[in-house]
């Protein structure tokens, strides 16, 4: 049986496109707590809850975006990669910019 061995590069490729997208699949529980935290306080603090929200979701939504955007682009030398490899990191690449896309999708449709 033969394994599928992939080089050093896409190798790294891969372990970047794993943390981008455990990144993105980190604002849903974020996002959860945080509409938690907000309808259980009252008055006031739903003020300071409210921009301690904003300001943590903005930020990890601009990180994902980053992120996902760094594995779309990526540069990979593709010398010595076989016609599937390269198949298949073409379509692998947006794997990120759509689980971000997703996400948002389905956080929008629950408020």
């Amino acid at each position: 049986m033969k394994a599928l061995m992939l080089n050093d590069e896409i190798n790294q490729f891969h372990w970047a496109m794993l943390k981008s997208v455990l990144l993105i699949l980190s604002i849903l529980p974020v996002s959860q707590g945080i509409v938690h935290l907000w309808q259980s306080t009252e008055g006031s603090s739903q003020i300071m809850v409210g921009f301690f929200a904003l300001s943590m979701m903005s930020t990890l939504l601009v990180l994902s975006f980053w992120s996902a955007l760094q594995a779309t682009v990526a540069k990979l030398k593709q010398a010595h990669e076989s016609v599937f490899e390269q198949a298949v990191v073409k379509v692998y690449r947006y794997i990120p910019m759509l689980s971000l896309a997703a996400m948002m999708s389905y956080i929008v449709s629950q408020f």
